[in-house]
């Protein structure tokens, strides 16, 4: 890994945060990040998704060489994101038995689980009718249903398949049925020994090992770099962010963060709908800066 000087450590969300709710990221955002990175800071996404569910649109931005994907459970360094050349440099992966324990459970609701595997999320069969039947955003149907993989039999994919499990997503409908379902399968996964159990989203719950946290992810990324955790920034916006939120040096959340994210952050930005990502990250460097 190239180590460099740098001022400091930017670690951004997606959904929610520099992208808006039509999945884009603005241009008052994207100038942010390109003048944070000319002033010597490295930023990189931190996102629950996998690495091939990244934007490009984020990535394509000149000097983002890192991302912590999964929530934390894998980082990768990039040489060029467009042609898919990157490599690992960290992994937290489930055990098997225990993807196997919470799929298990999750037969007797009616949820999409989607298991990330080598970068690509992996989901039933029916996952393909379902997922445009419950109540999601058409953006946010087209970013699940693209780029995943399909079997008939997700625990027997599990079973035969050589490589760990990163992530679970559990896609619940957005109804009130739906809500009832999601915190009645958070009560029964609450007692699986071994995992952490987040929300990323309204629809989602998520299920990554104890260690694999998106703060955690965020420290390991600015350790192997030469950061100090004092002069790290991470924002966000929803449950999966909390860990970073309360980790950073600069803990920010959104204007259209839930609540405990607000409670918990140093400094609350405008919202993904105003340019917030933008506006916290000149307020970092304001502050790196002044010291």
């Amino acid at each position: 890994m190239i180590q460099r000087d740098y001022k400091g450590f930017i670690g951004l969300d997606l959904d929610g945060t520099v992208f808006n709710n039509e999945k884009r990221i603005s241009v008052g955002s994207r100038e942010a990040i390109r003048e944070a990175i000319n002033r010597g800071y490295c930023v990189a996404p931190i996102t629950g998704r996998p690495m091939l569910g990244v934007p490009e649109e984020m990535m394509s931005v000149p000097g983002i060489e890192y991302a912590v994907v999964s929530n934390g459970a894998v980082i990768y360094q990039i040489e060029d994101f467009a042609q898919k050349k990157w490599k690992r440099i960290y992994e937290d992966l489930l055990p098997d038995e225990k993807v196997l324990e919470v799929l298990g459970i999750l037969k007797e609701y009616p949820v999409v689980p989607d298991c990330f595997v080598q970068g690509v999320g992996h989901m039933p069969e029916y996952g393909r009718k379902w997922i445009p039947e419950m109540g999601l955003a058409k953006a946010m149907v087209d970013y699940l249903l693209s780029g995943r993989e399909f079997y008939p039999d997700l625990e027997e994919y599990v079973r035969q398949e050589s490589r760990q499990v990163e992530k679970v997503t559990i896609n619940f409908y957005l109804n009130e049925e739906g809500r009832e379902k999601k915190q009645e399968v958070y009560g029964r996964l609450g007692q699986v020994e071994g995992i952490t159990l987040v929300s990323g989203a309204p629809h989602n719950l998520e299920v990554n090992t104890v260690t694999a946290r998106k703060g955690n992810g965020m420290l390991k990324l600015a350790q192997m770099l030469g950061i100090a955790p004092e002069n790290t920034m991470a924002c966000g916006d929803d449950g999966n962010d909390l860990d970073m939120i309360q980790k950073a040096g600069f803990g920010v959340a959104m204007g259209n963060a839930v609540q405990p994210l607000k409670q918990a952050a140093d400094f609350v930005t405008k919202s993904n709908e105003e340019d917030g990502a933008a506006y916290a990250i000149e307020k970092f460097m304001e502050r790196m800066e002044s010291r």
